[in-house]
């Protein structure tokens, strides 16, 4: 442990009270908890200088330049401690021990500190969702999560996606703020879809295309999974089905590499080879990949204007295939025509509609919740996410220290049985 002994020079002091001159009235010792330096603990042990008043008797400290009155925590180590607060990567009990101060301080500094300001609505607004159980409202297991697709910042963390309770929140703002949203970027959640008319008028809604790709996909595994279970598990069908699907799946995959001799096969091969005889052997298979492919590079290159002239062909193609597993793809494709189509809409840099800095930012809220087991408190969990992943939010220290603690319900009356 370091100790740094201070004393500050004592000036003349004018009584608060009645205004007359103070003389010095001796020291009061004060310790003050400091950031380890060099690995070393340190405490400041700060001789604060006394004043008494002659003419009405009352004696004062100096002012405490080291710390807020009344604290015991140096501003150093109460910005330190609001800094990590800030990296998510740091759990409550990571800063405790490294800054030695409890983990209840902790927790009332990051309630007490933390400034939420009124905001405006963003231009452009994601809305996704992220599961736990712990921290959404009684009888929802969803938080949801609103994101400025702008700034790639987290704009709000509301504690149920249900519509009633978005319906709620995006009423509070006035209609002149909510007119000014004018692209809204979601999953295939309807109640999302339904809000967004209701309150956003102005808005364009748009679905992520990652997730309509992301139901092809899976669609697509489908078939072929049904297709693998047709055949002996030491089949060479099989073992194509099995072994090799991930050629099917990937649309990055180099497949002109070096043949290499193959012991089911008795006979060099390469990727490209393979992949032929997936396609050549399975003809429903190739009809799907193909279909698959097509709508992947639909996706990846065409402008809004070739999206809208392209859409129905390919849902004509996808139609006519008459692969059942693609009927659920189908349907989406049917039921979410426009948003899909304006996705393609590039407002911003010349990207995308996308729900991607949502996906991002529920990214690093699903590590801050693996490695903070037990959280539950929302209000808490809420100031500390957005004082992170907010470019909207920050921290002052005060003078005041404020907890949110969440209430217990109180025991009932016990009554002990009579014998």
């Amino acid at each position: 442990m370091t100790f740094f002994d201070i004393t500050l020079l004592r000036k003349s002091k004018t009584c608060p009270y009645c205004g007359a001159k103070m003389i010095g009235h001796g020291k009061k010792l004060k310790t003050i908890n400091h950031p380890a330096i060099r690995d070393h603990n340190c405490t400041i042990r700060y001789h604060a200088n006394r004043y008494f008043c002659k003419e009405c008797s009352k004696t004062i400290l100096e002012d405490n330049p080291f710390a807020i009155q009344g604290y015991n925590s140096s501003y150093f180590l109460m910005q330190q401690a609001m800094n990590m607060l800030s990296n998510l990567n740091y759990t409550l009990k990571m800063i405790s021990d490294e800054l030695n101060i409890s983990t209840t301080q902790l927790s009332k500094y990051l309630d007490s500190y933390v400034v939420i300001p009124p905001r405006p609505l963003p231009r452009s607004l994601g809305i996704d969702e992220i599961h736990n159980k712990s921290l959404s409202k009684k009888n929802a297991s969803y938080l949801c999560v609103l994101v400025d697709n702008e700034k790639h910042s987290l704009y709000e963390i509301l504690p149920s996606r249900s519509k009633i309770d978005l319906s709620l929140y995006l009423s509070s703002f006035s209609r002149e703020d909510r007119l000014r949203v004018q692209y809204v970027t979601i999953d295939m959640w309807q109640p999302y879809k339904d809000v967004a008319k209701t309150y956003l008028p102005n808005a364009i809604v748009s679905i992520d295309p990652f997730h309509v790709v992301k139901h092809l996909v899976s669609d697509f595994e489908k078939l072929r999974i049904s297709l693998m279970k047709q055949y002996e598990y030491d089949s060479n069908a099989y073992y194509l089905l099995k072994k090799w699907n991930w050629l099917l799946l990937k649309d990055d995959v180099y497949l002109d590499n070096p043949k290499v001799y193959n012991h089911r096969f008795k006979t060099k091969l390469n990727r490209r080879d393979i992949l032929h005889m997936l396609l050549d052997n399975f003809p429903s298979l190739a009809v799907a990949y193909n279909l698959k492919e097509e709508y992947r590079q639909f996706n990846r290159i065409f402008s809004y204007e070739e999206a809208v002239d392209r859409f129905d062909i390919i849902l004509k193609k996808f139609k006519v295939s008459q692969i059942s597993q693609y009927d659920e793809f189908i349907d989406i494709l049917e039921n979410w025509r426009d948003e899909i189509l304006n996705s393609f809409k590039r407002p911003f840099n010349g990207k995308k509609l996308s729900n991607s800095p949502a996906e991002n930012i529920n990214g690093s809220l699903r590590t801050y919740l693996t490695i903070s087991k037990g959280i539950s408190n929302y209000q808490r969990f809420r100031k500390r996410v957005l004082l992170a992943l907010s470019k909207d939010v920050n921290y002052a220290l005060r003078a005041t220290l404020h907890s949110h603690q969440q209430s217990k319900p109180k025991r009932g009356p016990y009554d002990k049985p009579i014998d």
